[in-house]
């Protein structure tokens, strides 16, 4: 901001004042002998008045302020009247502190309007069920903040929580186990004994990577609802990496698979990411399902650190 470096200068100039004072001094001694004093220029600028500048301050941040509160603070723009009127509010520093604290409480329940859907991931097994009713979760949530009487302690509380969503769990590896036992049956999928399950789409005739073997493929990930949690053909953009780089699944195919291959994976749990998961995108206990294509394996070894 130009207003900001104008100060930042303006400061600069004022801390290394003495020191050029000094340097200038002893130069204009070691030439009084020949060099005639110059008189002081008379400034060209004309000052303003204090509250001249004050109103020029204000204007010259204006566009800032706004882009601040609309950008970072995500204030609708029809709104800004309202965020002005507390800028300028005269109250007491009480009356200024109970404000303050109000709209922390409006961000919190805009916050837990965002978390919603994931409450319900967790608790319901789908992010746009009804299941957490909002008004109730905000009530409990107050009153216990508050020190105020509640239906149960705090900790018969979390117990409560910890176990819905650990029969939420229960149903999702049920449903995942089900599925791969399912999907065995179909025909050309093939299973290896670890559980790990494929399809052939394309045979290949190339190398065959190793561990130590960079390999780049194109592949698309999902899970058993359908849901594409990772694509590099929508990033249109292969990945490399070596087999040793990759879940156990991957690891155990990727050194299967000719170069020029296509395959459908399908990952059991304890072949990908587990009981944990992966991020929000993928929760614990989920099967995997990958389209493969391996489009190079080089001949080379990969250089490791």
């Amino acid at each position: 901001m130009k207003l900001k470096l104008f100060f930042v200068l303006a400061l600069a100039a004022v801390v290394c004042l003495p020191a050029n004072a000094q340097k200038k001094a002893k130069k204009t001694k070691a030439k009084t002998a020949t060099t005639a004093v110059e008189t002081p220029a008379a400034p060209s600028i004309k000052p303003v008045d204090g509250k001249t500048f004050s109103e020029a301050l204000g204007i010259a941040q204006s566009e800032s302020l706004k882009q601040y509160l609309t950008s970072r603070e995500n204030i609708d723009a029809a709104h800004l009247a309202e965020a002005m009127k507390g800028m300028t509010a005269e109250i007491s520093d009480e009356e200024r502190a109970k404000a303050l604290a109000y709209a922390a409480g409006l961000r919190i329940a805009q916050i837990n309007k965002q978390n919603l859907p994931y409450f319900n991931k967790q608790a319901a097994g789908s992010m746009d069920t009804t299941y957490v009713d909002v008004n109730t979760f905000q009530n409990a949530l107050s009153k216990a903040v508050l020190g105020e009487t509640c239906t149960m302690t705090a900790d018969s509380a979390m117990k409560v929580v910890e176990n819905q969503i650990k029969y939420q769990q229960e149903i999702y590896k049920a449903r995942n186990l089900d599925w791969l036992a399912q999907n065995a049956k179909l025909k050309g999928v093939q299973r290896l004994a670890d559980g790990l399950q494929y399809r052939i789409l394309t045979e290949g005739t190339g190398p065959v990577a190793d561990d130590s073997t960079e390999v780049e493929v194109h592949y698309e990930g999902s899970l058993i609802d359908g849901t594409v949690f990772d694509s590099s053909y929508k990033r249109n953009k292969p990945s490399t990496f070596r087999p040793d780089q990759v879940i156990k699944g991957w690891r155990e195919a990727l050194k299967m698979m000719p170069e020029g291959s296509v395959w459908n994976l399908y990952i059991p749990y304890d072949l990908a990411y587990g009981e944990r998961g992966q991020g929000e995108k993928i929760p614990g206990f989920s099967t995997l399902i990958f389209k493969v294509e391996v489009l190079k394996v080089k001949k080379e070894p990969a250089k490791t650190n």
